[in-house]
């Protein structure tokens, strides 16, 4: 990194910085990986110390660079009206025809306490609103380059072809990727209230063109799916930030309470176009789907219709084209398996809804949840008495659902012995007539094996309350370590991540940024720390 600063005042009012810069990262990363068996000496970590080569192999290498070259211009007026504006220009190795993206911004604030209008109100301590707008880029995830083809060498030994080496195609490349672009824009404000309480609020809008899809092509390429960048996301939010003095300071207590939140929003403006040239109406990832009008967290799956009360078997549910308008799935009705597709072609459809034991005839469909909450955030407290003190520091989530893979797995209908299953399998249905949402255990595990499968069965609210942080201290008595030749000696004891409330024990949403626990995953160590500070 190589970085030139220069400021400069004119007369008493005017004040500038620039800052320009260039940078270089390097990534580079070697794998090499083999192994053998059946070691000799179980305490000698070495290859020859194995007599069974176990027919493996291999190392790869991947290298990416990036270089930036990046300015920047502050000015302020009187300490009172502030500008900034920023100009970058990026260029990555991971693209092949586009390497180079240019990216900027612009941004300006307006402290109006320093008005001499503002002088005699009482309410203001200070008020400053800001804004800015700029235009950012991001690049193709992971260390793969997406511009190029990839390859892997392959032996093509046989009786028939003896010595014929060759390559074997991994994934295309796109040469014509570029750099994701995001138009972000933001308006705020800052103010402090009576002395008393601080507030910061704070309105955000990101519009990203060019984003990354996969796109099906014609088979006639010799491959199905490609990277391509298409479509647009649009994320808006707000932002809060409060801090109140419940005590104000004094020499024997003081209590200051604090929260901040963001309520976020997402949602597809626009589709990738596919190969015929009509904007993709349907794009699945996994438990996920994306369309038009939802976020790419929204879920598309099938739903849920609990248990037959007779046989004990797993139902979904089933939506139909109901053609012959008996409310009954009968002969001539077409069963509508995945919603968006399958009335894409039919929108004029009659649809009915029935219930189904067979997993693979059940309806996927948006099923009005989405992992993105309602809001999340923190709230903390800092308080004292005397010498000693004390903060708390809690983190929240409200609103969203998660998909718990790992009580999905604790819940199937594997064969005894094969798995560990939750407590909750003790509600399981045992005869005709139980009314529960578990579904039997049988010995006739080939036409059971569906149970545990992703549906809504399985979504959890994610909304949480977890204690993050707790920490007490004492400090000594100036007149006791003056006695000691010190100038401060503070001990504490702090505690980290001591408490989870959730809607299962065990469940932590919190682990996952797309806010879906479908691994099992460690939360977050509780720590205990007790210390001392102490100066000469």
């Amino acid at each position: 990194l190589e970085m030139f600063t220069y400021t400069k005042t004119i007369g008493d009012n005017h004040n500038f910085e620039l800052l320009a810069a260039h940078e270089n990262n390097y990534y580079d990363y070697s794998l090499m990986y083999g192994g053998r068996s059946k070691m000799i000496l179980p305490d000698v970590p070495e290859l020859d110390n194995a007599v069974q080569f176990n027919g493996f192999l291999g190392s790869f290498k991947e290298e990416v660079a990036l270089e930036s070259y990046f300015t920047q211009l502050n000015y302020n007026f009187a300490k009172k009206y502030y500008l900034t504006g920023t100009f970058r220009k990026d260029g990555t190795s991971r693209f092949l025809n586009d390497k180079w993206g240019d990216f900027w911004s612009v941004g300006g604030a307006w402290i109006l306490s320093r008005e001499d209008f503002m002088t005699s109100q009482k309410t203001f301590d200070f008020l400053k609103l800001k804004s800015s707008y700029g235009i950012t880029g991001e690049q193709a995830a992971g260390a793969d380059l997406p511009g190029l083809d990839a390859y892997t060498g392959q032996n093509l030994y046989s009786s028939q072809y003896e010595g014929i080496y060759d390559f074997q195609f991994e994934y295309p490349g796109s040469p014509n990727l570029t750099w994701e672009e995001s138009n972000m824009f933001q308006v705020g404000a800052e103010m402090g209230l009576f002395n008393r309480i601080d507030l910061n609020l704070d309105y955000y809008r990101k519009n990203t063109n060019n984003l990354y899809f996969q796109k099906r092509v014609a088979p006639s390429v010799g491959y199905a799916i490609t990277t391509v960048n298409d479509g647009e996301l649009l994320n808006t939010g707000f932002e809060f930030d409060l801090s109140a003095d419940i005590i104000k300071p004094s020499s024997d207590a003081y209590f200051n309470f604090r929260v901040n939140g963001e309520l976020p929003h997402q949602e597809l403006l626009k589709m990738p176009l596919e190969s015929n040239g009509i904007e993709k109406s349907l794009d699945q990832s996994g438990i996920y789907g994306r369309s038009v009008g939802h976020s790419v967290y929204d879920f598309y799956m099938r739903e849920w219709a609990g248990v037959d009360p007779e046989t004990g078997a797993a139902l979904w549910n089933q939506y139909y084209d109901d053609v012959n308008n008996n409310n009954e799935f009968d002969e001539g009705d077409a069963a509508i398996t995945n919603w968006i597709l399958d009335l894409e072609d039919n929108p004029d459809a009659n649809i009915q809804m029935t219930t189904t034991t067979n997993y693979n005839t059940a309806t996927q469909k948006y099923v009005d949840k989405s992992a993105i909450p309602d809001i999340r955030g923190a709230f903390m407290f800092d308080t004292g008495y005397k010498n000693f003190s004390l903060s708390v520091q809690f983190l929240y989530s409200i609103g969203g659902w998660s998909y718990d893979g790992a009580y999905a797995q604790l819940m199937d209908n594997h064969q005894n012995g094969t798995g560990n299953w939750h407590q909750d399998i003790l509600t399981r249905w045992q005869q005709p007539g139980d009314v529960t949402n578990v579904p039997r255990l049988s010995n006739n595990y080939e036409t059971d094996t569906r149970f545990a499968s992703a549906s809504t069965r399985f979504l959890t609210k994610s909304s949480y309350l977890s204690l993050n942080n707790v920490r007490l201290g004492y400090n000594f008595p100036e007149n006791w370590i003056d006695q000691m030749g010190m100038s401060e000696l503070n001990l504490y004891v702090s505690g980290d991540n001591l408490w989870l409330m959730t809607e299962r024990e065990g469940f932590n949403p919190s682990t996952n940024i797309a806010g879906s626990s479908d691994t099992y995953r460690y939360s977050p160590l509780s720590t205990i720390t007790f210390g001392a500070r102490i100066k000469f």
